[in-house]
């Protein structure tokens, strides 16, 4: 059977002199000098370049169901050329809807 909250155990109460160690930077505080950054990510200068500053606008969801092996071509596709999935996607998307606005 587990225990419930009242049958755990109970921490040892602190002294003053334990807090106020510790507020002082006793135990407990980190000793450590200096830390070492995390490598910023580059991204390649095609990339970089490629992306130009839109203005933000809200996005809404787009599902589609596709068989299986459709989706493994243009995932397979799209990764041969270093494409992007979801870029290929909404290039389509607005190059139809420009022709179709033409109609």
């Amino acid at each position: 059977m587990s225990k419930t909250f009242a049958q755990a155990p109970k921490p040892k109460p602190l002294s003053a002199e334990v807090i106020t160690a510790f507020e002082r930077g006793g135990a407990g505080q980190d000793t450590q000098t200096h830390i070492s950054p995390k490598p910023e990510k580059r991204e390649p200068a095609k990339a970089a370049e490629a992306k130009a500053p839109e203005k933000t606008e809200p996005t809404k969801r787009l599902s589609i169901d596709l068989p299986q092996s459709l989706h493994r071509r243009f995932k397979t596709a799209c990764a041969k050329t270093d494409k992007k999935m979801i870029d290929e996607v909404e290039s389509f998307i607005k190059r139809r809807t420009a022709e179709l606005e033409k109609d």
